[in-house]
């Protein structure tokens, strides 16, 4: 039994749940190791482990999980699920995750059995194991490659934004990753002010600032990388802009430790750019956690009561956006130790001109 499992089983004895019915699938994932199958559970209890999905499902079943103990299902597959359950009373189920419907139609099967709990599992995977860093760190690296090729290769004028966009997607998977992690993000000249912005047709021309935030999932787990270039020349606002980004984040990095505040590293970063007039310009949180999922918790921001703990993954990424002038953002993925951290995102951080 792995230590996944060994810490679920505890966390249910402490609750008093006969079982514990998984829906997320980064959460099956998590548990499991199975990686498909959109009405896939798992239903844990003491001394079973079942997975409930359908027929076309099952070969990938055997080869992922074999261990797990196998439940055809017709979808949404309650009758199934009932069975199983018959005999037991207090069932954990995960109501942060489980739509209305689902959880009135589990209701009317298993009357007065339901436990609604949130972030049982999300908790488990917030501090990751050397195999899940390994991953991490496999993803950085795949990231790293991509932007040196984009810098040596791709990033020109007159290339638009969606093209670069894509090119990122196709460097991503060509040299390993699954997917891209999230929407990637290319925006140049004034449309860097948007944090979040989808790619256009907008063309780079000289003297544009370009934005590239992206990452790709590597047998699952994501990475998380933001640069903020120069093409064919920087003008002075922006140089000048670029260095306090640049500080606000090796600043964040340097505090990024073992029982650090999350909520203390933002306001440093916060400060840093208030510092230089720029705080009003700082739209979001200092940072996020990932692994599974692109965002998860802890959040670095004012609004977190978390505290950092060795072998979480965090992301830094102060940005500045100024409507009708553009935006920087730097982003690094970090690894949390005692004393400090492990940056696994290695690109270049100083202005480049391109």
């Amino acid at each position: 039994m792995n230590e996944r499992i060994k810490k679920m089983l505890l966390y249910m004895e402490g609750n008093r749940l006969d079982a514990f019915l998984v829906s997320k699938g980064e959460n099956i994932r998590y548990l499991s190791e199975f990686t498909g199958g959109e009405d896939a559970r798992l239903l844990l209890t003491p001394h079973h482990r079942y997975i409930f999905t359908d027929s076309r499902y099952f070969e990938q079943v055997k080869r992922e999980c074999p261990e797990w103990e196998l439940v055809e299902i017709r979808p949404p597959g309650i009758e199934e699920l009932h069975k199983v359950t018959s005999r037991m009373n207090r069932i954990g189920v995960e109501g942060h995750v489980i739509s209305y419907s689902s959880y009135h139609q589990l209701e009317q099967s298993l009357p007065e059995k339901l436990v609604p709990l949130t972030n049982v599992v999300e908790k488990l995977r917030q501090v990751k194991d050397e195999g899940e860093l390994q991953m991490i760190r496999e993803a950085a690296r795949i990231g790293d490659e991509v932007f040196s090729e984009l810098c040596r290769y791709k990033i020109a004028p007159g290339v638009s934004e969606r093209e670069l966009a894509s090119q990122i997607v196709y460097l991503l998977r060509n040299k390993g990753c699954d997917n891209e992690a999230f929407p990637t993000i290319a925006l140049a000249g004034e449309n860097a002010a948007l944090p979040h912005g989808q790619p256009g047709e907008r063309r780079i021309k000289p003297g544009d600032m370009l934005t590239l935030d992206f990452g790709g999932f590597y047998s699952g787990y994501a990475s998380d990388m933001t640069r903020t270039v120069a093409i064919s020349e920087a003008p002075a606002d922006f140089q000048h802009r670029y260095q306090v980004v640049l500080e606000a984040q090796k600043l964040g990095v340097s505090l990024v430790k073992a029982g650090a505040a999350c909520r203390d590293i933002d306001t440093a970063v916060r400060n840093c750019l208030k510092d230089y007039g720029l705080g009003e310009y700082f739209q979001h949180g200092t940072g996020h956690s990932l692994g599974l999922e692109i965002h998860e918790a802890p959040a670095i921001s004012s609004r977190s009561d978390a505290v950092l703990e060795e072998n979480m993954v965090v992301t830094v990424e102060p940005g500045v956006y100024i409507a009708g002038w553009g935006g920087i953002r730097i982003e690094d993925t970090v690894i949390v130790k005692n004393g400090g951290c492990e940056v696994i995102t290695h690109s270049d951080k100083n202005l480049l001109i391109i």
